[in-house]
């Protein structure tokens, strides 16, 4: 079977682009701490076809057998800026239910565990190496030491002294080069147009996704991130990640992210994140995802949760249909990828992007 992009509908897409980017470009706030999106959408007809397939990211999920790991992957202790001991944020969320816990420090790798008298093992938890570069566009760093030192950082109050003069493409082939992965952390309080995320992804695969949903500030970036995909699918998905960003207990349990996993294990975690095949949520009893089935032949794609009130399908930052399941041979206006949010009284629960192509 031979799958690749419509070039008719590549067409569509890009006029449908060339009139967003130009309404976003000036309704961003470059240096600011918001980014304001603007909510309009051209109005481009695309006509329903049935040879359309999806990618789908959860393919090698079994649903039914893969226990579902809670995560938070932004988290900052008293080696930064944190209001908290290591101890007393890794105790925090293991008492919280948290399997998976990435310690980012501020331009500090805090690691191992065992160095601030807490072991993984003994709690049940995954730990991930990391921290938060932050001397241009704040950037996750996970599995890896790579580290850029330039000024100090008090609890609460942040950095102290000058960043260094360091760009983002610098930070991305350093992490690269120690075979780390990355993810731009709260895209909305950098204020960076969607052109400069595209450039990036475009070049980098080991750059894997953008923190949709903040739990600190708070930022639910999912504008910015749709426009982004719209410029890249299906060629090029770019994971959504939802972090508390914890810098004081408070924060806890805002935003977290849950990976279907076989096992509990680096390996499998790290590969989970580079196919996506999680799912993100905001909101402290967010929807819940028990599987989510694809049937390219039949032409439908459908969720199963718990604690769910609508579902929304998403395609080039539109609504396209409601309901738990989308028969997208025969529904209009699917662009370059579709993706679900489940919106429940607890939160809202998002989806991986699925690639959208035309089957040949």
């Amino acid at each position: 079977m031979n799958v690749w992009p419509s070039k008719k509908r590549t067409a569509a897409a890009i006029l449908l682009i060339a009139l967003v980017v130009l309404v976003v470009s000036n309704l961003l706030t470059l240096g600011g701490v918001g980014l304001e999106v603007s909510a309009m959408v051209a109005e481009v007809y695309i006509a329903p076809r049935n040879d359309l397939v999806l990618a789908n990211p959860y393919q090698d999920v079994d649903w039914y057998r893969h226990a579902q790991y809670k995560a938070n992957l932004h988290t900052h202790t008293r080696q930064s800026d944190g209001l908290h001991s290591v101890a007393q944020v890794i105790d925090a969320y293991h008492r919280a239910g948290y399997h998976i816990l990435a310690l980012t420090d501020h331009d500090a790798v805090t690691w191992p565990w065992e160095e601030y008298g807490r072991n993984p093992e003994d709690l049940g938890m995954l730990a991930v190496q990391g921290n938060e570069i932050s001397h241009a566009h704040h950037i996750g760093s996970y599995f890896c030491d790579y580290n850029i030192v330039s000024r100090r950082y008090l609890p609460v109050i942040g950095g102290i002294g000058r960043s260094a003069n360091v760009s983002e493409e610098e930070i991305l082939t350093g992490i690269a080069e120690n075979n780390g992965l990355a993810v731009f952390f709260h895209p909305g309080y950098h204020g960076y147009p969607p052109q400069f995320y595209a450039s990036l992804y475009s070049q980098l695969p080991h750059l894997i996704g953008m923190e949709v949903a903040n739990g600190k500030l708070p930022l639910q970036d999912h504008e910015i991130w749709d426009l982004v995909l719209t410029m890249l699918m299906p060629e090029r998905p770019v994971w959504g990640f939802a972090n508390d960003d914890l810098h004081i207990m408070w924060h806890l349990g805002r935003a977290f992210n849950v990976f279907p996993l076989p096992e509990l294990s680096e390996a499998e975690l790290r590969s989970a994140m580079e196919r996506g095949s999680f799912y993100f949520s905001y909101g402290s009893a967010a929807p819940v995802i028990k599987s989510i089935l694809v049937d390219n032949d039949g032409g439908v794609v459908a969720i199963n949760g718990d604690g769910w009130e609508a579902v929304a399908w998403i395609s080039d930052g539109s609504v396209i249909h409601r309901g738990a399941a989308l028969d997208f041979h025969n529904t209009a206006n699917i662009g370059a990828y579709i993706r679900a949010e489940l919106t429940g009284e607890g939160g809202v629960t998002y989806t991986q992007p699925f690639g959208v192509s035309i089957l040949q």
